[in-house]
């Protein structure tokens, strides 16, 4: 989506800066091509295609710096343990990665004696408190004394809560010197190896929740408007050709993209036996509003949109004059975007010749000169 937004952008933003071009000019060059590609549509509806993408995926890294000094043991193909990889399933709480622990160790024993010391100074001040207290309470001890006694008792005891804060700092950096796997899930990113160092926040590994996988399309304003939530859908995936996998609408967008002015439809599918892998490729039919019938929408490359005058889309079609060939701008109803071509479902018909390149430097009505 990035991409094709991208693309719109440097389209307009060029188109902007051409100017008239009279008639008596040489013809500007221009690469056309008739349009013969229809997307997939039928009489009960619109058919999109998406990459699967996880229900969700968890990126997982170290909060401390240290070097690598195990990874999780797997069993492979040849019987001998090795290395977890990417594509490996694991379970939650296993622990993925550990570094080198040998000077966190060290810490939490030293912030051990420290509180051991702290608490021992506490204890002295506290008898020495209560004694002072007694002494006061029956006119044996002044005034100065007795405060004196309680500063040193308050003062050991704040050292005491600091040595302690101390040693659980060191114990929860101890611990973690451990990666733990937060779910159940597939490892779809690795990026450590045994022996390496890894900074703290730098991920190592990625792990996505795949018992759910999504496929998210874009549809028009014709289509969403039929469509809720939970509504059950049929998937076809290319990689499982005679098989047909039940899906539900899980969510809708409520704001159209600002480009293709199309709606995010999420669709859910169960994959309880992890048949479906990430980036896998799945399409679904969705039917129109009332269930209308419309003509097969026709694909077009993305570089042969414009924005027209009104702010909608268009495209720039070849046709003949008395003065030659010249482009005719045509307004156009955009549907969803598929690779680098996007459907048109209105404003075009099968056959007619569009300018696919130096469409954003003409004006409508100007001689053109098709380049083989």
């Amino acid at each position: 989506m990035r991409k094709t937004i991208a693309i719109f952008s440097l389209m307009f933003v060029m188109a902007g800066c051409g100017g008239h071009k009279p008639l008596n000019q040489p013809p500007q060059g221009v690469q056309a091509e008739a349009i013969d590609k229809q997307a997939g549509l039928n009489a009960d509806g619109m058919r999109f295609s998406a990459v699967i993408t996880p229900d969700s995926e968890v990126p997982l890294s170290f909060r401390i710096p240290g070097y690598v000094t195990s990874l999780q043991q797997v069993p492979g193909q040849d019987g001998r343990m090795r290395d977890i990889a990417e594509g490996d399933r694991v379970s939650r709480g296993a622990v993925l990665v550990r570094i080198r622990s040998s000077e966190y160790e060290d810490k939490v024993r030293q912030a051990s004696s420290q509180a051991a010391a702290a608490d021992a100074v506490f204890q002295k001040a506290k008898l020495d408190f209560n004694r002072a207290t007694h002494l006061y309470d029956n006119q044996s001890l002044t005034k100065p004394d007795f405060d004196s006694a309680r500063a040193q008792y308050d003062s050991s005891q704040e050292q005491v809560n600091s040595a302690r804060a101390l040693t659980s700092e060191a114990e929860i950096a101890l611990r973690d010197t451990s990666l733990i796997a937060p779910v159940n899930g597939d490892i779809v990113k690795k990026a450590v190896e045994m022996g390496a160092f890894v900074g703290p926040g730098i991920p190592a590994f990625a792990v996505a929740k795949t018992d759910v996988v999504k496929i998210v399309v874009g549809v028009p304003d014709t289509v969403v408007r039929s469509v809720g939530l939970g509504q059950p859908v049929e998937v076809g995936i290319d990689a499982f050709p005679t098989r047909t996998f039940h899906a539900r609408i899980s969510r809708i967008s409520s704001a159209a993209d600002g480009v293709t002015r199309n709606f995010e439809v999420e669709v859910s599918i169960p994959n309880h036996d992890h048949l479906l892998k990430v980036g896998m490729i799945g399409s679904l039919q969705l039917a129109n509003a009332g269930g209308e019938i419309r003509s097969p929408a026709l694909l077009v490359p993305l570089s042969a949109v414009v924005q027209a005058k009104d702010g909608k889309y268009g495209v720039f079609v070849v046709s003949e004059s008395s003065a030659g060939e010249v482009a005719r701008l045509h307004s156009i109803e955009i549907g969803a975007v598929n690779g680098t071509d996007i459907s048109v479902v209105n404003g075009l018909q099968a056959g007619d010749r569009i300018i696919i390149t130096g469409a954003n430097l003409l004006k409508d009505g100007q001689r053109v000169e098709v380049l083989q």
